[in-house]
């Protein structure tokens, strides 16, 4: 199959990396082989850039490719102390969040300075720390940081509250605040100019490409917008109905899909 992509953007949790087994080595070796052929692979993921940047020398990332970080709130070098977007939660929307948080009782982590805060360490923090490497400081009261503006806030809790409450808060919050699922568990709160998709968008026209050479690949909510703006979008098998309905190829192997996929269009 004949096509002109230049730059691939990858989720890494559900997508690239799987709780039961990190990266599967097919994937490693398939991102290997594209960028053997000057394809420019870069990370799109919700997790906080000193997370995602652990997985730029095993996937052999060019030290000079930007991440994305924050589900596009953030876009920075692997070893840059700047980004070179940074699109924060507005002061008065996160501390309405945070108000919503204690009211609510809600897991809530809050994203400043590349430093993950929470309340206090629970089951849910050791969740994030099983996947991500990163473990919250705890401080209790996160209404000390009112007049900050995070990078973004997240709450923790069981999939079925999640699912819940995630149209609820959609609503209350509307076009203030950009609400989304990047886990099961997760709910995640961003200014409404940070998504995947603005991100990938903004990194294609840095590198002065047009979109249809560009190629996202995802699994969760938070990644249809970028799945959907691509030239060629893919969407892991278990991925949200909505992420499915934007891509043109839905590999059939869950944990080996990003090979499946760049096999298909690279092999």
């Amino acid at each position: 199959m004949s096509v002109d992509i230049k730059l691939i953007t990858i989720d890494l949790d559900g997508t690239l990396v799987h709780d039961s087994c990190g990266i599967p080595e097919r994937n490693v070796r398939a991102l290997r082989m594209v960028q053997d052929r000057g394809i420019t692979v870069a990370i799109a993921t919700g997790r906080m850039h000193t997370s995602a940047r652990t997985f730029v020398s095993r996937l052999g990332i060019a030290a000079d490719t930007p991440i994305i970080s924050y589900n596009g709130a953030m876009i920075r070098l692997p070893d840059a102390e700047k980004p070179m977007l940074h699109v924060p939660v507005p002061a008065d929307l996160a501390n309405e969040i945070v108000q919503l948080g204690v009211e609510k009782r809600f897991h809530l982590n809050y994203y400043l300075d590349d430093i993950m805060y929470s309340t206090h360490i629970d089951h849910w923090s050791w969740l994030y720390y099983r996947r991500t490497g990163d473990f919250a400081r705890p401080v209790g009261d996160l209404r000390q940081f009112a007049g900050t503006e995070p990078t973004k806030l997240l709450i923790e809790s069981k999939p079925a509250e999640t699912d819940r409450l995630l149209p609820l808060l959609q609503e209350r919050f509307a076009d203030r605040v950009y609400v989304t699922k990047s886990m099961p568990e997760y709910i995640e709160f961003l200014n409404p100019e940070a998504s995947k998709g603005h991100a990938v968008e903004w990194l294609a026209g840095h590198m002065g490409l047009q979109r249809e050479q560009v190629m996202a690949i995802g699994d969760n909510l938070n990644d249809e917008p970028m799945i959907r703006w691509a030239g060629i979008g893919v969407a892991m098998p278990k991925a949200h109905e909505l992420t499915k309905e934007a891509a043109q190829f839905v590999p059939e192997h869950e944990e080996e899909g990003v090979a499946e996929a760049l096999e298909r269009y690279f092999g």
